[in-house]
């Protein structure tokens, strides 16, 4: 049956598609087509495809010669940098599976996901090391991969350096240094992932929203379905320069900026950290075409005083994902980056960002996009998780396809919550249209409910950027004893506005702005709010910190 949004479909794509093989032979595909042209550059240090697929072997090879067996977990902790991907695509190859594991992550979450997945070997940047000192013997590693970003330092840096890379590169006692361990591997076979949709490429676990964080299992037909409806998507080829920045041990980072360009024979260029200085620079000295962000970092690039003085006429992509961009920053975005197609992504840990993607030939204002080749989705009640609601109606989204995940690592129970006869019920609220574009609104838990009245966070947010004093906002819900619940909004002031606005002038002007069950009743000003290292605003967060002065109360 054909799907509503199959009549805007751009004929060039696809409708369905299978990936033929794991995606770290895509990259061999690479090396043997194009061995000498640049996969990646890291602050001015450039690897060629060839140089990459030996490296990826390499890594491959030693993992094998620790005695790793298929199936067993690999944890990487480390930032954006040439040795995640060495490490990531190696370890995929030597039929090991992925744990990737968040940098912001302190010893006792640590200890947790290294040992709700069983990983017995880590890859760590030494900086990052003492973290997993202080676990001490609550985590049991068989072998630790020690490596410095000065690893792949350029002799002569093309853009400002992060300070990991000017500091001293640290050792330790009982572990591998990440160079040695490549350099002294010995070639061996290497296990061939023979059933794409049974073996497991990447334990993910989510961030944690409801509950203790749970690893989604991964197939390697999961992973190689969406890295390569990104390049049809999006037609990336050789001459595509993309830009890394979102961390890769998220899923946005690591399939959209990290493995579609590598996998298309891209030019990839990574950065370990985000800074609107370094992220102009960086636009500017290698050309870039695709730039896959978020809500914030646009932000912060807008607000950046500096940002009139660059040229970001290369880029033709411009992504967002991670929250809604309110349209009031899409006007700001086309003055400053004025040859770019814009465009907007939904998706989560749990379908691998497989969801909704806006259309490159046909975007439409104020909705992320449709589904995908392959995947599926659909509006449904609320309350009840059943029946198709019908377009423009708001209910509980639902995904299915072959993005979904297996089910949770350990957790059945979980599993069967969340997956139902082929659906994965994800938990968030929107609504699709006649031609299948989404509008997301929320998640469930998040919903506000006012006087009887549903209040959508996201919606009240979008209208408070409307103020010209506002760079920030989130919005939540507080206990009122007349209205059940109130809308609060968390406001970042522009640079400009800091000590020249107040409160009270922000409620006045929601007050004209707003339906009055919506508005909120109260605005709390934050130097900055809580995020993620995807970028993504904590408002779980500040949730917990409402429930905390109440209870001291």
């Amino acid at each position: 049956m054909d799907k509503r949004w199959y009549s805007i479909w751009d004929p060039r794509i696809p409708k369905t598609f299978e990936p033929e093989k794991a995606l770290p032979e895509y990259i061999r595909n690479q090396a043997n087509a194009i061995p000498d042209k640049i996969a990646l550059s890291f602050y001015g240090y450039d690897m060629t495809y060839k140089e990459l697929d030996e490296a990826i072997d390499r890594f491959a090879w030693g993992l094998g010669n620790l005695g790793l067996e298929k199936g067993e977990r690999v944890a990487l902790f480390l930032g954006n940098s040439p040795q995640f991907v060495i490490s990531y695509f190696g370890t995929l190859r030597a039929g090991g599976i992925v744990v990737a594991l968040n940098t912001m992550f302190k010893h006792a979450e640590l200890e947790y996901e290294l040992n709700d997945a069983g990983a017995k070997t880590l890859v760590v940047q030494d900086i990052l090391f003492p973290e997993v000192q202080r676990a001490g013997d609550k985590i049991q590693l068989d072998n630790v991969i020690i490596t410095s970003l000065k690893d792949y330092r350029a002799e002569k840096p093309t853009l400002p350096l992060p300070p990991e890379m000017e500091n001293s590169k640290l050792t330790f006692p009982d572990t591998l240094d990440f160079l040695e361990f490549l350099s002294g591997a010995h070639k061996r076979p290497l296990p061939e992932i023979s059933d794409l949709k049974e073996e497991i490429a990447l334990l993910q676990y989510t961030g944690g929203t409801t509950g203790l964080p749970k690893g989604a299992i991964i197939t390697h037909h999961h992973l190689a379905h969406n890295v390569r409806i990104e390049n049809l998507w999006f037609g990336h080829s050789e001459d595509s320069i993309h830009l890394d920045v979102l961390p890769d041990f998220h899923v946005m980072g690591m399939v959209v900026c990290m493995s579609a360009p590598l996998i298309s024979g891209g030019h990839l260029v990574i950065l370990t950290r985000f800074s609107p200085d370094t992220v102009a620079k960086a636009l500017l000295r290698y050309h870039v075409t695709e730039f896959h962000t978020t809500t914030t970092m646009l932000t912060a690039i807008l607000e950046w005083p500096d940002s009139s003085q660059y040229d970001f006429s290369s880029l033709r992509i411009l992504w967002q994902g991670g929250a809604p961009l309110p349209e009031v920053l899409f006007d700001r975005l086309r003055l400053t980056i004025p040859n770019a197609v814009f465009g907007q992504g939904y998706g989560l840990t749990e379908t691998l960002t497989g969801g909704a993607i806006t259309p490159l030939h046909r975007p439409k204002r104020g909705f992320i996009g449709i589904p995908p080749s392959s995947i599926d989705m659909k509006i449904v009640d609320l309350e009840t998780g059943l029946g198709e609601l019908s377009p423009n109606e708001e209910g509980e989204i639902v995904i299915g396809g072959p993005t979904l995940m297996k089910g949770y690592w350990n957790r059945a129970e979980e599993t069967r919550a969340t997956i139902r006869e082929g659906w994965l019920y994800t938990g968030d609220i929107g609504k699709m249209d006649e031609e299948g574009y989404l509008v997301f609104l929320g998640r469930k838990k998040e919903m506000i409910k006012c006087s009887g009245f549903s209040v959508f966070p996201t919606e009240v947010e979008h209208l408070l950027y409307r103020h010209p004093a506002i760079a920030e906002a989130a919005v939540i819900g507080i206990p009122d004893p007349y209205r059940g619940e109130s809308p609060k909004a968390f406001i970042v002031l522009k640079k400009d506005y800091k000590e020249r606005i107040k409160e009270e002038e922000i409620l006045a002007w929601a007050k004209e702005n707003m339906s009055a069950f919506k508005r909120p009743r109260i605005v709390e000003f934050r130097e900055q709010l809580p995020k993620s290292a995807a970028g993504k605003i904590l408002k779980r967060n500040l949730a917990e910190e409402e429930k905390e002065k109440v209870r001291e109360k």
